[in-house]
């Protein structure tokens, strides 16, 4: 009976030890260390779950080093780094260890660009962002609604982002869809700075005359700035249109040439402040001398924990629109609050 006691004891006792190994460790400066578990590096930002507590955010800046078990993370590093590891406390200040299939690498914490916990479950790999923002006019009866959402979902190598946004505009009562905007995009990584890329695209667009647009292609990326507070990256390839214009008119098949660029900055300094921006140039294959531009660009304000107030602005071309309009441009500035999840 005594042995049988012993045995359940040392089970015990060798289970709690196998579970707090699962815990990682992050080492804070001038603070006792912290046990949970790293869940994402992103933009000079540690977001770190602590046991019984929930998600922390914390300034990479504060952070001396830390160790990682469990599934793995993606990691990719200003040096153009791309491993599958886990994170091992490094004896000096602000340095972290490395350790992958490929060996161990020895870099400072403020070289790390990016870091994705690799989760099993599929639920626990989206991570995403709402917002929603009125505009009013200085019109009469005249309101301009929006909304917008980012849902990403992070595998070893493959990037899926979705987003979409949508703008009303209620006028005496009516309410029209003036802009709808749903994006789709697959990057799977060959290396630190190439990726073969998807995508995929729905507009709604009825200031430029187009009642829908489906948008389908591939292509390649390539990160052009890869820095601790700069991103920006190179997409190109072939795109294939089909398109309805608000008077019934129907082009199909309408290929195209796409050069997207998208560049972000941010600062991690009160106020935090990112900044980011596409903009796409299309030149038309099937119809040679069209060009297409669709953009837009970001500016947001961490008010604080999840939760952000941007400005975003929106800029569209078309040089050949389906319709006979006398404008060929389309253009807005909108007030957003965001929460994070």
């Amino acid at each position: 009976m005594k042995i049988f006691i012993g045995l359940i004891a040392v089970f015990i006792v060798s289970f709690h030890a196998v579970s707090a190994q699962d815990y990682d460790t992050l080492y804070l400066k001038n603070q006792p260390p912290l046990a949970g578990k790293l869940e994402r590096i992103r933009r000079g930002h540690i977001i770190f779950d602590l046991n019984d507590v929930g998600s922390i955010d914390v300034d990479l800046n504060k952070v001396v080093s830390l160790k990682t078990s469990g599934f793995g993370y993606r990691i990719q590093t200003a040096n153009r780094d791309f491993l599958i590891g886990n994170f091992e406390r490094h004896e000096d200040e602000g340095r972290v260890k490395i350790s992958s299939a490929s060996g161990e690498l020895d870099i400072a914490l403020r070289n790390i660009s990016e870091v994705n916990l690799l989760h099993e479950s599929f639920f626990e790999r989206v991570e995403g962002k709402v917002s929603a923002g009125l505009r009013l006019s200085r019109f009469d009866n005249l309101g301009i609604y929006n909304s917008d959402i980012e849902l990403d979902y992070d595998t070893e190598r493959l990037e899926m982002d979705l987003s979409g946004y949508l703008l009303y505009i209620q006028e005496e009562g009516q309410i029209s869809r003036d802009r709808e905007n749903i994006t789709f995009t697959a990057n799977y990584y060959l290396s630190p700075s190439w990726q073969a890329v998807m995508m995929a695209n729905y507009q709604r667009m009825l200031q430029l005359g187009i009642a829908r647009r489906f948008q389908q292609g591939a292509g390649a990326g390539f990160y052009v700035l890869q820095h601790k507070r700069v991103i920006g990256r190179v997409v190109t390839g072939v795109m294939i249109n089909n398109e309805v214009s608000v008077s019934g008119l129907r082009n199909r098949y309408l290929f195209e040439a796409p050069l997207i660029f998208e560049f972000t900055f941010f600062k991690l300094s009160q106020p935090e402040i990112n900044f980011t921006t596409t903009q796409a140039l299309f030149t038309g294959i099937s119809q040679m001398g069209r060009f297409r531009v669709d953009g837009s660009t970001r500016l947001a304000w961490n008010v604080f924990k999840n939760f952000d107030i941007s400005v975003n602005y929106y800029n569209n071309f078309d040089s050949r629109s389906p319709e006979d309009l006398t404008s060929r441009y389309d253009y807005g500035l909108v007030l957003e609050l965001g929460f994070n999840f």
